[in-house]
């Protein structure tokens, strides 16, 4: 039985092309040689373009454009050397093209569907609506953009979720960290407050945010306080706003409302909370 085996291996291995093997060996290592060459070159011409430019808005454009045109690059140099070591292993490629041209046509009357994902991700992708890093909501998905390609967007939760929407599904797009945000606040204060003195106060913490060393950097304009915006059940609501640059509104919101805290209880400015009385009937 073992001699039967040897002789079948070596039957085997003696119509084994040597030549064929070395050269397709050869193919593949290159493969990879040229993919991450080309790949690291591509990084690092879009990367010195993007030292230059110092809108952060337009860097993140380019870094969108660049995991964009790396995916691309990606798909044509795996197919060109798939298709030469296909072609020294001996296979004839023109039936194989043929074939896969009728599949092409069949397969273009039933996927429309990625047809409709690449020409939408490229109008997303080309117009901006979103860039890597930017937070956003699409559809009912809301999170940071990690991966953009032609067929889906990749949406990374608070809490650590992952959404892969595919790009022909998206109807609205919303985009909070594009060239600037706004934080709204709502604050309540009981009816027997001085409104025009709370908007004073409120003008003046805006003022001090602007000059904090650390904060300010972050401020792009004046404190917008809209005024008295509801009457509610037990407080007066006072609207306002805040213009800041793009990812830092949360920051900012946070550090606005200990601000408005410390400063309402320096100055006397009640911040009601529901309360409920009740009255026990004497015996």
């Amino acid at each position: 039985m073992e001699q039967i085996i040897k002789q079948i291996l070596s039957a085997h291995i003696t119509k084994i092309n040597l030549f064929v093997v070395g050269r397709v060996f050869l193919e593949i290592l290159l493969f990879f040689v040229v993919l991450r060459l080309v790949n690291k070159a591509f990084i690092l011409f879009f990367e010195k373009i993007v030292s230059k430019i110092n809108d952060e808005e337009v860097r993140k454009q380019y870094r969108t454009l660049r995991q964009l045109g790396t995916y691309i690059i990606d798909i044509l140099i795996i197919l060109f050397f798939a298709t030469n070591i296909l072609e020294s292993l001996g296979i004839d490629m023109k039936p194989i093209l043929a074939t896969a041209g009728v599949v092409g046509v069949a397969v273009g009357f039933g996927g429309k569907k990625i047809v409709e994902d690449i020409f939408t991700g490229l109008s997303i992708i080309l117009s901006g609506q979103l860039r890597l890093g930017d937070f956003v909501t699409v559809n009912n998905s809301t999170g940071t953009v990690e991966k953009i390609t032609l067929t889906m967007i990749v949406i990374r939760t608070f809490n650590g979720d992952v959404h892969y929407l595919r790009n022909g599904q998206i109807d609205t797009i919303i985009n909070q960290t594009k060239d600037y945000s706004f934080p709204v606040f709502k604050v309540g204060v009981a009816y027997k407050s001085d409104i025009t003195h709370v908007i004073n106060v409120l003008n003046q913490l805006g003022k001090e945010l602007r000059d904090n060393p650390e904060y300010g950097k972050y401020v792009l304009s004046d404190i917008e306080v809209c005024g008295l915006n509801t009457f509610n059940d037990s407080s007066l609501e006072i609207l306002y706003r805040i213009k800041t640059t793009p990812h830092e509104q949360w920051m900012i919101r946070r550090k606005f409302n200990q601000m408005v805290k410390e400063r309402f209880e320096q100055e006397g400015i009640e911040i009601p909370f529901p309360q409920v009385v009740i009255h026990e009937e004497a015996k």
